[in-house]
């Protein structure tokens, strides 16, 4: 059986979103399944659950959703979200410039990062590659442009020469017809 992540420290005061009062919040230890049918992994988590007492409100907030995603991501034994930023921001690069040297797409690399998706097994790969430093100092040389071409010396000019036509190649192309095969 897999083990849970270590609870955080306490939050800050948290108000309940219906009343303002203060919120209670309570550890609770909860089994998610992941997929459908009967060979769906049970996957443990403990959640912070807040409770308004006044209101009589109960709910998970973002803070426990991301510890159910968190949760997923380690059964699945890929990187979190907060990993994969930890990863771009280790280059000190935006989403747009890691997005540019590595080729994947910006809104993807946000998805990721902000829980919204989970990334595949193939693409968790490469992350953790581009983890190296070895590996992103390659993906920045092979993202730089191209220098732009010079004029070829004379030399180099003379190396390709073009056919230039001459009487007999007009005489002959006077005698070509393309003609509808049939």
């Amino acid at each position: 059986m897999e083990t849970t992540a270590p609870r955080p420290a306490p939050s800050p005061r948290i108000t309940c979103p219906q009343c303002g009062d203060p919120v209670h919040t309570t550890w609770v230890d909860q089994t998610m399944t992941w997929g459908s049918g009967d060979l769906a992994p049970k996957i443990p988590v403990s959640v912070p659950l807040r409770t308004c007492r006044p209101c009589d409100l109960q709910y998970l907030d973002e803070h426990g959703e991301r510890l159910r995603h968190e949760a997923i991501c380690r059964h699945l034994g890929v990187l979190s979200p907060a990993e994969i930023r930890s990863i771009r921001k280790q280059y000190g690069m935006t989403r747009a410039s890691f997005a540019k040297v590595t080729a994947l797409g910006e809104a993807t690399i946000g998805r990721w990062e902000n829980g919204l998706v989970i990334q595949n097994v193939a693409n968790d790969r490469y992350l953790r590659l581009v983890a190296t430093s070895h590996v992103m100092r390659m993906l920045r040389r092979m993202s730089m442009p191209a220098p732009p071409l010079s004029h070829p010396t004379r030399a180099a000019s003379n190396q390709f020469r073009s056919l230039q036509p001459t009487t007999a190649h007009w005489r002959a192309q006077e005698h070509f017809e393309l003609r509808r095969a049939g």
